[in-house]
């Protein structure tokens, strides 16, 4: 795996950790994206609007354990 894909990860994971439990789902998913589709060679899909947001933080959270 290379490097930026680590940096992605471990920012990721501090997010995560600085997340309150009462942190809504959205705002979950939207610090996530700004992550991932900021990294080069990550592109947002173009149905990604219209993903549930159950859909979103899987496929994220998928993105995130690899």
């Amino acid at each position: 795996m290379n490097n930026t894909a680590n940096f992605m990860k471990m920012f990721m994971m501090l997010q995560d950790i600085e997340t309150s439990v009462d942190t809504k789902v959205e705002e979950i998913i939207k610090r996530k994206e700004r992550i991932v589709f900021a990294t080069p060679g990550i592109i947002k899909p173009s149905n990604w609007e219209t993903l549930s947001n159950n859909e979103k933080l899987r496929r994220l959270n998928k993105v995130q354990n690899q």
